[in-house]
């Protein structure tokens, strides 16, 4: 790559977050390329840059000053000015006229940002010395992808990512970020920069709404009632949970309860699509309080550091004035952890996370303010946070099983089929998130609207995702696999810890949870070397099952970041260089630190997962005609039940 960034630890790049280090050389390049760095020397010029997106005006704008002596509060630097015209209609009348004046007297680069080249007024134009688009982010987002996530980013992930407001890169180039983590938060944070939350998307330059979201929940079906934990389907401990604390409201606005005996806070984590929204909703309804909805992505987008902190101080301030009530924060794993590999970025990592402990129990308190944060990483939160009496308590939030699947579409359903069995489509569709059977519910009223006819049981099939039917001998290898993970799985039990509890196939597949095996976890386990191996054995298993039953392996194990092999080499790594279970004593805090100082690593890692297998495979020769047993009935049948 060509393009060489300045982000040396003393540079003023080197010690900011991404999106103002990738403004601050987008910038640089603008000016270099465009063939006027005078720009960056404190020569008196006027320089216009156009081609700023609105929401990128306020980084760019602290960056410009940045590059130019500082910043307008020193006093070395009063002379140094940016202007932001990229919201022409907040401008006073005689805006044109003042930048002419103080141009007129500067003694420095004066810059002024535009959204579009027929903004820039024309006698702007003539006195300006020069007049430049905004250099291309591709390449420089490129280089800080590699430089963080350290991997090289294909151009399908570069789109993606420039794509999205500076402000919000904070959250997707992470330390140790995979380019899946990169793909899904960027898909995610996208949708909500393109839209307002209600699907439309704003207006060129219109300023974000600067109020919180106040949700009183309503019913899908409209009818006024809100949704309520009473009516959810497939929540399993968290309902329970959720309506042991609508009870314990009710007696504190009574006056019966004090707020000191009421478990006020809660972390909702499980997979994307699982309904952690609707529950915070379904809460609030069930509690007849407002819900206050919030996100760290959209008070990263506020600005920077001081911004982020004054948009959550403000968000439990109003969540106060109106309690009780639901503070609901999702995406809380971006506030991230204060044990963070961050380096640079450490000091504000602390201090974010300090602000949201500050704002969870500080001295204002926050009496009557029930706060729900919703992740999907969990492992990515300050311990801190989960400390009982802030977000202590842990509720999981699983996909649905085939009754929470079917009370899932019955309740999207809303009373209609209500003479129609349901359970072979709530079969059909596998380990299918609340998420996706409310879009098939859509899809297929949709349909039925179009041909102006009641909805019918063919519409729902017909909106069933259609996916990928595998081949004979693709099937095949699925059953074998996950008979092999069962086999294993029972004889290691007693060492590993981990119970198998059943295995699911599908000769159909709509998503990546439709092929598994499920595994109960003994609480308390004695984590030794041997149990450390006995669950590498497990989680080798299908591969062994395979190459023993079938003479060769797929590519089933790996890919995604819960593979099989990923998973294994999460853990070798993990006890080879920080559980204090591998070939050398020494070790460090987390086991996805830079292995830098440790060039064998690799190696040992290796030998530990290759000796497993091996150790997999002869449990399998062992018990060959049982894993065929269960391969055979996993073809039968499509799943096989232990408990």
């Amino acid at each position: 790559m060509s393009r060489r960034l300045d982000i040396t630890p003393n540079s003023i790049a080197g010690r900011l977050m991404p999106a103002t280090r990738i403004a601050d050389e987008l910038l640089r390049a603008t000016f270099t390329e465009g063939r006027f760095p005078q720009a960056l020397s404190r020569t008196a010029s006027l320089v216009v840059v156009y081609g700023i997106r609105p929401d990128d005006a306020a980084v760019l704008n602290l960056a410009a000053q940045d590059l130019i002596g500082g910043t307008e509060d020193d006093a070395w630097s009063v002379d140094a000015k940016v202007r932001d015209w990229t919201d022409l209609e907040g401008q006073r009348p005689d805006y044109i006229q003042r930048l002419l004046n103080e141009a007129s007297v500067a003694t420095r680069t004066m810059i002024v940002l535009c959204t579009k080249r027929s903004e820039v007024p024309a006698v702007v134009a003539t006195v300006a010395d020069a007049v430049l688009p905004l250099a291309s982010r591709t390449a420089v987002v490129e280089c800080f992808v590699e430089e963080i996530g350290k991997f090289r980013a294909d151009e399908a992930l570069v789109r993606r990512l420039s794509a999205l407001p500076l402000t919000y890169l904070n959250l997707v180039l992470r330390p140790g970020a995979s380019r899946e983590r990169m793909w899904t938060v960027a898909g995610r944070l996208r949708r909500t920069a393109s839209g307002n939350g209600d699907g439309k998307a704003k207006p060129h330059g219109q300023k974000q709404r600067r109020t919180p979201e106040v949700i009183r929940p309503v019913s899908p079906s409209g009818d006024g009632h809100p949704e309520r934990l009473e009516d959810l389907h497939g929540m399993g401990e968290g309902q329970r949970w959720g309506l042991s604390l609508a009870a314990d409201l009710a007696r504190y606005r009574g006056g019966a309860l004090p707020w000191c005996d009421i478990e006020n806070g809660a972390i909702l984590h499980g997979p994307p699509g699982t309904g952690k929204t609707l529950f915070a909703r379904a809460l609030a309804g069930s509690c007849g309080i407002p819900l206050f909805s919030h996100s760290f992505a959209s008070w990263q987008a506020k600005g920077h550091l001081g911004d982020l902190l004054k948009a959550l101080r403000a968000a439990f301030d109003e969540a106060r004035k109106c309690a009780p009530c639901v503070l609901f924060i999702d995406e809380l794993d971006s506030v991230g952890s204060r044990d963070e590999p961050v380096g640079d970025h450490s000091s504000y990592q602390r201090q974010v996370v300090n602000g949201l402990l500050e704002s969870l129990d500080g001295t204002v308190g926050r009496g009557g303010v029930v706060v729900l944060g919703a992740t999907n990483k969990l492992d990515s939160i300050d311990p801190a946070i989960l400390r009982p009496g802030r977000l202590g308590r842990i509720v999981e939030i699983q996909l649905p099983d085939l009754q929470g699947r079917l009370g899932i579409l019955r309740h999207h359903l809303r009373g209609e089929l209500a003479d129609v069995d349901l359970g072979g489509l709530a079969d059909e569709v596998g380990g299918a998130s609340g998420a996706v059977l409310a879009q098939i519910v859509r899809e297929a009223r949709a349909a039925a609207r179009r041909e102006s006819r009641p909805l019918s049981e063919a519409d729902l099939w017909a909106a069933v995702p259609k996916g990928v039917e595998l081949t004979e001998a693709s099937f095949r290898r699925a059953c074998v696999h996950e008979a092999g993970h069962l086999v294993v799985g029972m004889e290691l039990a007693p060492v590993s810890g981990l119970v198998p509890t059943g295995a699911c196939v599908r000769r159909h597949v709509r998503h990546g949870k439709a092929n598994r095996t499920d595994f109960r976890m003994v609480e308390g386990f004695d984590r030794t070397r041997e149990c450390v191996e006995a669950i590498l054995m497990v989680f080798l298993a299908g591969m062994a099952a395979e190459e023993v039953i079938l003479g060769s392996r797929g590519d089933v194990s790996g890919g995604s970041a819960d593979a099989d092999l990923v998973r294994a080499t999460r853990l070798a790594r993990s006890a080879e260089r920080s559980l204090g279970l591998g070939e050398r004593l020494s070790s460090v805090p987390k086991e996805d630190l830079a292995a830098g100082d440790d060039p064998d690593l690799p190696n040992r890692v290796e030998r530990l997962l290759s000796t497993c297998l091996a150790e997999a495979r002869l449990i399998v020769e062992r018990r060959r005609d049982e894993v065929g047993a269960l391969s055979a009935k996993l073809a039968e049948l499509g799943t096989v039940d232990l408990i």
